[in-house]
């Protein structure tokens, strides 16, 4: 309720997930879509979503943990080195910024703010930062306590693929060609 966010699962608490909440964000668009909830129900809740990833949830460089608390928005450990950004659920979570960017395009007030608010959280993600060292592939977690510690490369066209697709077309933070072919 305070988040906006999908929580994990049932019975989580205040844990939310961040991929997950990519998916509800489009899930949203097709609840106004087919009459589920109005329009101006559905950018009330992007509004509240927005708001909390702009102002109280956790980033790293830009990035999102995997789950966050609902209510603080500090990051819920996935692992013990997993405490800071998962780069691939940020992608699904960008997705779903980018799919509520282009459905809210009115040109009233608190579209054009929801906009904005969205393309600052897009731009502020240091898609180029996670090359770990300017190496030619992107790594998956990094964390404030253990650094890469997990030194997981992102590759595949599996789950994977969404994040160098993001990172390729992002207007602040980039990627090469060679860091996609690479990975």
């Amino acid at each position: 309720p305070v988040s906006g966010l999908a929580r994990e699962r049932n019975n989580s608490g205040e844990t939310v997930t961040s991929g997950g909440s990519g998916f509800g964000v489009m899930a949203i668009i097709v609840g106004i879509n087919r009459g589920f909830v109005t329009r101006a129900q559905g950018l009330a809740r992007m509004q509240t979503i927005v708001g909390f990833l702009k102002n109280t949830a956790q980033r790293f460089h830009g990035a999102y943990p995997h789950w966050l608390n609902g209510t603080t928005g500090q990051v819920v450990p996935f692992s013990a080195n997993d405490d800071g950004a998962d780069l691939v659920e940020t992608s699904y979570l960008m997705q779903g910024l980018i799919c509520a960017r282009q459905y809210f395009n009115q040109a009233d007030a608190n579209e054009t703010a929801l906009r904005s608010v969205i393309n600052s959280i897009l731009d502020g993600v240091e898609w180029d930062w996670f090359r770990q060292g300017g190496q030619n592939v992107l790594y998956w977690h990094w964390s404030p306590n253990v650094g890469w510690a997990m030194n997981m490369p992102i590759r595949g066209y599996n789950e994977c693929m969404i994040t160098y697709v993001m990172a390729a077309s992002s207007t602040t933070h980039s990627i090469p060609a060679t860091v996609y072919s690479n990975g």
